[in-house]
């Protein structure tokens, strides 16, 4: 493939169709978890992007929001680039949000999905991962995440999950939502186990769902943001009863 050969690095090519082919925009941390990079990954080629001219940044509340800058002179011929190398290339993971959703269903979340799962069953924990990458987009799953979590805390392979969870830069959330399940079913067990997967270099707190824009919605999201979420490193526009609401109703 040209653009596999032009173009070596995989977070280069995956964040440049985003920008490019998907006119998707976003902070580093969303556009890293739908790239399936690693958040300096992401950093480093959205810097060299907007240095070579190729993106645009703008200040959002906390975050700086990256987009492709249409005044390139070169963007027509790397969208044509681009559609050409994406003709039968694989899509990243989490591309498949209602095959997430149906598969998460059938691992005893109660929200239904759209469509029953078909394909070739996939283990728990990449369900599991896939359904972390998607809760940043979809409040009515993330709501139920912790309970899905709890169900199978004696079966999970938490070492597979973690590195599945890595693979989409979904280690922090999965700690997170580890921690919240623990919390809510009173197991500290399972929050100790949370607390290996949490970054020491993540100082900063940022937005856990996506499409949260300007700064009224920002500072409610810090107003509700749970402590346990806080702890995280996460900012989000929902307290913990959200999430404690279904846990009791399906937990027993």
């Amino acid at each position: 493939m040209l653009l596999s050969y032009l173009v070596t690095s995989r977070a280069r090519r995956e964040l440049l169709r985003l920008l490019w082919l998907e006119r998707s925009e976003g902070s580093v941390s969303s556009l890293a978890r739908r790239a399936g990079v690693s958040f300096a990954a992401a950093y480093r080629e959205l810097q060299a992007m907007r240095a070579a001219g190729l993106a645009r940044s703008r200040r959002e509340g906390v975050a700086a929001v990256y987009s492709a800058d249409p005044e390139t002179p070169h963007a027509e011929l790397l969208r044509r680039l681009l559609r050409e190398g994406a003709a039968g290339s694989r899509p990243p993971v989490g591309r498949d949000a209602e095959a997430a959703r149906a598969w998460l269903h059938a691992a005893g979340a109660p929200r239904p999905a759209a469509r029953p799962a078909t394909g070739p069953a996939l283990p728990l924990e990449g369900v599991l991962a896939e359904g972390l990458a998607l809760s940043h987009r979809d409040v009515t799953l993330a709501r139920v995440l912790p309970l899905v979590l709890w169900r199978h805390r004696d079966r999970l392979d938490y070492e597979r999950l973690a590195r599945e969870a890595s693979r989409r830069n979904e280690r922090q959330a999965l700690g997170f939502f580890l921690d919240l399940a623990g919390s809510l079913g009173g197991d500290p067990g399972l929050s100790a186990r949370a607390q290996r997967l949490k970054d020491p270099r993540r100082t900063r707190a940022r937005p856990f769902f996506t499409g949260v824009r300007g700064r009224t919605a920002a500072a409610l999201a810090r107003r509700r943001t749970p402590e346990l979420a806080r702890r995280w490193g996460y900012v989000m526009s929902m307290d913990l009863e959200r999430f404690a609401e279904p846990f009791r109703r399906h937990a027993r």
